[in-house]
């Protein structure tokens, strides 16, 4: 994944769609207990060197933020720290314990149906564009469609993180879920599609 140039950036930013504020509060607490205070601090020098500065102290958990905004935490996150995209994946996978919303919505999510009935409400609890399908193939393994969100390839990355903790935190066999996108929109495919298998339920 090469480096947005300015005028990449300008095109992320004016993608369609808001995001919630705790998607930033999830990045900026997770780099303050892995790196430290001076680190966060680094990554908002970065938004800054972008051309949309973030300030993560005052960003508010449930305002609605543009989704291009996001991106730009990333990826800045991801230069300032000289990251991998498994290091992307991994922050992912923690955002949930950091997640006021997720935290919430687990109460919900307690089988395979319920799962099943909530997936699109949960998505646009936290992203006002996209929807978010799934289906069981058999009790080990699902399905997961993500639908009408163009906005950025490490986004995917990240979302690869974040479902596999997700379902892995209401199944209950944490450790022993893996999921892979099997579909992309920016490999030319209409949607993404996530492909999760676990051992048992």
């Amino acid at each position: 994944m090469n480096e947005p140039n300015g005028k990449e950036v300008i095109e992320i930013i004016q993608k369609k769609g808001k995001v919630r504020g705790v998607t930033f509060y999830t990045d900026a607490q997770y780099v303050q207990y892995h790196e430290g205070e001076e680190k966060l601090l680094d990554i908002e020098e970065e938004t800054k060197g972008m051309g949309y500065p973030i300030d993560y102290s005052e960003v508010k958990a449930m305002g609605w933020y543009p989704i291009g905004l996001r991106v730009v935490s990333l990826l800045a996150i991801k230069k300032a720290l000289n990251w991998d995209d498994e290091q992307i994946k991994e922050m992912g996978r923690n955002a949930p314990k950091y997640s006021i919303i997720t935290k919430l919505m687990l109460r919900y999510l307690t089988s395979p149906g319920a799962i099943q009935k909530k997936l699109g409400t949960y998505w646009h609890k936290n992203y006002s564009v996209g929807s978010l399908e799934g289906e069981f193939i058999n009790d080990r393994s699902g399905i997961l469609y993500l639908k009408d969100f163009d906005i950025h390839p490490i986004l995917c990355t990240y979302l690869q993180g974040y479902f596999a903790c997700v379902l892995s935190m209401i199944a209950g066999e944490s450790g022993k879920l893996s999921l892979e996108e099997t579909k992309c929109m920016h490999r030319g495919d209409e949607y993404h599609e996530f492909l999760l298998k676990w051992q048992k339920w």
